[in-house]
């Protein structure tokens, strides 16, 4: 609610001041400051929001276009594309992830694994179109119809993003929860059952946490410019450990990497992890 003027005797005849006055006016000053800090921290909050929303409706995008390949090459029956065009297709989704997942009846739809399944649940999306590409390639061209649903319902994210609720909080969150989805699902290997593509997610996941970091850094150097030596410095190696597995354009399969190598990545991890959580506090006033 916005201070009420008013006139008070004590600090002179018809004087207006805000809700508490001083000698020369304090209250005043005092009130003004704290509304410009507010005014402030509006703005930049605005504008980092305005940024993030900017970054995940351009990954909607990339994943519609992609996808569009990948289904394109599944109906002509060319297996090989296919499998290629797999886990390119999927990138934008995965930086994304948080925000995607706010609608709960598209990510169902298009990203459920099959041991998540309900008894009677009917399987759509990207790991119903893995599983046969990867177990089953004679069959695929009869797969063609998941496609087609698939580039439906992200369509339809792209129509309904524009409604999801984004704030700072969320975003700092989300980051969070990238990283959570990288130590529970990709190091795990669970992710891609089929294709064993989980390094592409590992990466997307790593690269849409960056971007909440990047784009609030300017606000955590000011605040605690020792956190942001720090998170430059772990997301470094965690990309650095991610870039010796790379092959071509995309990585290795996670079956190549051995025990010692997926811990090195685990380890890392968790070492950006920790800091990382610090970013909704720092940010939250």
């Amino acid at each position: 609610m916005p201070a009420v003027l008013r006139p008070v005797a004590a600090c002179g005849l018809l004087t207006l001041v805000l809700t508490a006055c001083g000698p020369n006016g304090a209250g005043t000053s005092q009130d003004t400051t704290a509304q410009g800090g507010a005014a402030q921290m509006a703005s930049w909050a605005a504008s980092a929001v305005k940024e993030y929303r900017t970054y995940a409706e351009k990954q909607v995008y990339d994943t519609i276009a992609r996808t569009a390949y990948f289904v394109a090459a599944i109906k002509k029956g060319d297996v090989r594309k296919a499998r290629a065009l797999y886990a390119p297709s999927r990138l934008g989704w995965e930086r994304i992830e948080p925000v995607a997942e706010a609608f709960p009846h598209i990510d169902a739809k298009v990203d459920a694994r099959e041991a998540d399944l309900g008894e009677e649940a009917r399987w759509t999306g990207w790991h119903r179109l893995e599983k046969a590409l990867w177990l089953a390639p004679k069959t695929v061209g009869k797969e063609a119809v998941y496609g087609d649903e698939l580039l439906v319902d992200l369509s339809t994210l792209r129509a309904e993003l524009p409604r999801a609720e984004i704030t700072v909080a969320s975003m700092t969150a989300g980051a969070k929860e990238l990283l959570d989805e990288v130590a529970t699902e990709k190091v795990t290997g669970e992710e891609e059952a089929f294709s064993h593509t989980d390094l592409w997610d590992f990466k997307a996941n790593v690269d849409g946490a960056f971007k909440v970091y990047e784009i609030l850094r300017p606000v955590v150097q000011e605040r605690n410019a020792p956190l942001v030596v720090t998170l430059d410095t772990e997301f470094a190696d965690l990309r650095g450990l991610l870039a010796k597995h790379a092959k071509g354009e995309g990585f290795v399969s996670y079956t190549d990497l051995s025990k010692d190598e997926v811990k090195e990545l685990s380890d890392a991890l968790n070492a950006l992890a920790e800091p990382l959580s610090g970013l909704a506090a720092i940010t939250a006033s």
